[in-house]
């Protein structure tokens, strides 16, 4: 017969892995619904090993005091909300030398659907990003940039990775594509039992 410790220790291991899958899944389609992310087609994505060095990189994460809220708050019911926040860039850095002058960045989102903790229908959204020649959003304001996400999202190993993956349509670096990673920074499970009001994070954005 297996052993009872042993029988508790693969019990509680299971229970962590079906968390750790909610709590993706639950991020993801949070951030559907704030950039307008939709699963009707597919789109082609751009690898990063096929272009050439990337225009510029910047660190990612959710103002303070900006987070990414949602009225009324997210739940299990399916609901129509609406939802806006804002994210600032940082240490942003030039790579193939076309934006050298820019160190900074704010991107502020809006996006509307029918949401709950696993899901997200009819989204509508979009980003919009000031940059700045200072770091932490001072010197010139240098342009503006509209981004657009991909309508099937993105592909990555965080649950918030789905949002940042697109192209810019208009403005400052207009036709290059966007990609990047990021991570809640806030309990997002919380969904399932009182519903989630908002959603923090951090990660990087690179514009190709």
């Amino acid at each position: 017969m297996p052993d009872r410790a042993h029988t508790i220790h693969t019990a509680g291991a299971v229970r962590v892995r079906r968390g750790i899958k909610a709590l993706a899944v639950t991020g993801a389609a949070l951030v559907l619904l704030v950039t307008g992310t939709t699963t009707a087609r597919a789109e082609p994505r751009v690898r990063a090993s096929a272009r050439a060095a990337d225009t510029l990189k910047c660190h990612l994460q959710t103002a303070p005091g900006g987070r990414i809220t949602f009225s009324p708050a997210v739940s299990n019911a399916p609901r129509r909300i609406s939802a806006h926040g804002t994210v600032d860039l940082d240490d942003c850095t030039s790579p193939n030398g076309r934006q050298p002058r820019i160190k900074s960045g704010r991107l502020t989102l809006s996006g509307s659907g029918l949401a709950t903790c696993s899901g997200a229908t009819g989204v509508q959204g979009s980003g919009t990003v000031t940059w700045y020649s200072g770091p932490n959003r001072t010197g010139r304001t240098l342009g503006r940039t509209t981004l657009q996400p991909a309508s099937n999202g993105g592909q990555g190993y965080t649950p918030v990775d789905s949002f940042l993956s697109g192209v810019a349509a208009s403005g400052l670096m207009s036709g290059r594509p966007f990609s990047g990673t990021a991570v809640p920074t806030n309990d997002v499970r919380r969904c399932f039992t009182g519903g989630l009001g908002y959603i923090e994070g951090r990660g990087s954005l690179t514009v190709g």
